[in-house]
């Protein structure tokens, strides 16, 4: 496979950046830690906006000879990355997101 310079960096970003980040938010989500809202606002702006907007709109309005040819498939593989950080920005909204209340 020869993928476009677009899709390599998309995936780059995503191996070299996305991912050590996922570690720091995941032991910050487990530990209620508020000081990940502003880091988990802005990687989840990035997921929707970088990652979503591009490959979504490749795949529905680009280059046909780009497309999967499934949208099903590609929708059952690529939703839940977008989704996902959807709920988390959901998650995020509050002042203090782990703050409990009574």
């Amino acid at each position: 496979m020869h993928p476009p310079d677009w899709m390599r960096i998309v995936t780059g970003l995503s191996a070299f950046v996305y991912m050590p980040f996922y570690v720091v938010l995941v032991f910050a989500l487990v530990r209620g830690l508020n000081w990940i809202q502003l880091p988990a606002v802005m990687y989840a702006t990035m997921i929707v906006t970088l990652t979503g907007i591009v490959v979504f709109g490749v795949e529905f309005f680009g280059d046909p000879a780009m497309r999967t040819g499934n949208p099903a498939k590609f929708l059952a593989f690529n939703l839940p990355y977008v989704l996902v950080p959807l709920l988390l920005l959901i998650r995020m909204r509050a002042p203090q997101p782990f703050a409990r209340r009574f």
